[in-house]
């Protein structure tokens, strides 16, 4: 299963790593925001819903300019609640990654192709040792959904 999540994780980071050209969220357009262990980020974000063996994998993901960023990676494209444990990642501008170890996302608005939502998690460094971080405050709002 830690397997299965490290790899949705990591495909969400590659749909978010590069963007398609169609994305039509405008330059500097800053929809998603959150705490960073008390400290205020923001960023842009995405989504994409793909199917993958049969399985339905829709990643949302949000890039700052300090090369911060957050991945989301979910089972399926509808409202309502999403356990985030190990499939969540927090990506430092360091480039330090942090997989969650508990949180929740709520897709609050669905509507077209568009998405709104809140989200709070924890994580810890998926390799060697570090604090933990906590994201908190979290929310998207009409995040574009590409299929």
């Amino acid at each position: 299963m830690k397997i299965k999540s490290l790899l949705l994780g990591l495909m969400a980071f590659v749909l978010f790593a590069c963007p398609s050209k169609e994305d039509d969220v405008p330059a500097g357009s800053l929809n998603v925001e959150a705490s960073v262990d008390g400290k205020a980020w923001q960023g842009s974000g995405n989504s994409q819903v793909t199917s993958v063996a049969g399985f339905t994998v829709w990643a949302i993901g949000a890039g700052a300019t300090d090369r911060s960023n957050m991945a989301f990676t979910l089972d399926a494209e509808r409202t309502g609640n999403f356990n985030l444990n190990g499939k969540a990642l927090w990506t430092t501008s360091d480039q330090v990654v942090h997989s969650a170890t508990s949180g929740t996302l709520v897709i609050t608005k669905l509507e077209g192709n568009k998405a709104s939502g809140t989200f709070s998690f924890k994580a810890k460094p998926m390799t060697g040792t570090g604090p933990e971080v906590s994201i908190t405050n979290g929310k998207f709002t009409d995040i574009n959904i590409s299929k």
